[in-house]
């Protein structure tokens, strides 16, 4: 009787609706949604507003619309974060559980690990979540230190949907996408050539582009690969003032992981990142203490190197260009609330 009754609970995907917001910011989201309803999940769409305008009743009149379809025994899978305010997630939270449902946190970027608060309450939300789906083991270790002692199911890779472009040639090139407040190295870069991606930031307009620095400009996510046709790709983040970008790396999977290894970028990537571990692993490029070994490491690289990294790395391109990582995800997490 007890397993005819979980047949019927529903599995549900949240998916925040952003439509000013740039396609290549919500793509991880969207992908996420696509594989998950692929796998059975429900999508369960929140509109983003600033709900710190309207009245807790008016915010607990869209929360209880929303969920008006879960049951108790459901399972929401919540992508985090939404960028909405500390009461509409601590509400929604707490609604889900007070229809007996199950309350799975899906972090896609955990703010109190890149950036200084005063007093964040991302940490009380995950405490009481259900399961958390995190990076890396080094992310779900770091919950733990600061006392969120809850089962994770760590994700290693986001995926990339969409058909695969021609495999990216041998070039001694970089390519970086991605945002550019994250990597003021950029402006005064010297060093291999290297191909930039992006808008330029407001605060950036009157930069002068360093001579070994070609800006492309920006594209839309499913073009951005056709466009990363050499070279490899560079992960870079940088700490200063209260943002902790660099650190936050040792934890986290970047999405533009998984777009260079689309495009078949070899990557090269701080080695003491969540991200330099994995290209250590699988031998899909190599990893550095700093920037300034990059000219050097350069110089050595061969043409036959270049493509045993590539060889390696085509494995994880089917991967993400599939909807691997996502749905190995969501399979253990139906399977964690069977056991349960």
């Amino acid at each position: 009787m007890e397993s005819a009754i979980i047949d019927f609970m529903t599995n549900w995907i949240t998916q925040t609706i952003e439509p000013w917001m740039p396609k290549g910011a919500l793509k991880a989201k969207d992908d996420y949604a696509k594989i998950a309803q692929a796998s059975g999940f429900s999508r369960l769409p929140l509109e983003r507003y600033n709900d710190q305008r309207f009245s807790k009743t008016e915010r607990q009149k869209r929360i209880e619309e929303a969920l008006k379809l879960i049951v108790p025994g459901d399972t929401v899978v919540h992508q985090f974060p939404t960028y909405m305010s500390a009461d509409f997630e601590a509400e929604w939270l707490t609604a889900i559980k007070d229809k007996k449902a199950n309350y799975v946190l899906l972090i896609h970027d955990f703010e109190p690990f890149r950036v200084t608060k005063a007093n964040p309450t991302e940490f009380t939300l995950a405490q009481k979540a259900d399961l958390i789906i995190t990076h890396s083991e080094a992310m779900s270790q770091s919950l733990a230190k600061m006392g969120v002692n809850k089962k994770t199911i760590v994700q290693p890779l986001f995926d990339y949907l969409g058909p695969n472009p021609p495999l990216a040639s041998y070039q001694k090139i970089l390519n970086y996408a991605g945002t550019w407040q994250k990597a003021p190295w950029l402006q005064d870069y010297q060093g291999p050539a290297l191909k930039l991606f992006g808008n330029r930031p407001k605060k950036w307009r009157d930069w002068q582009t360093p001579a070994d620095i070609e800006w492309t400009g920006n594209f839309e996510p499913d073009d951005i690969q056709n466009h990363l046709d050499s070279g490899f790709g560079l992960l870079w983040d940088s700490d200063f003032d209260t943002l902790h970008y660099q650190s936050y790396t040792k934890i986290n999977a970047p999405h533009k992981a998984s777009l260079y290894l689309k495009a078949g970028l070899p990557l090269i990537a701080w080695q003491e990142s969540h991200i330099g571990r994995l290209i250590d692993r699988y031998q899909i490029g190599f990893t550095i203490n700093d920037l300034d070994e990059l000219e050097d490491l350069m110089k050595t690289l061969t043409a036959d190197q270049y493509q045993s990294w590539q060889a390696n790395l085509l494995p994880l391109r089917e991967q993400v260009s599939e909807g691997f990582f996502t749905k190995t995800t969501l399979e253990a997490v139906t399977d964690f609330f069977h056991r349960s």
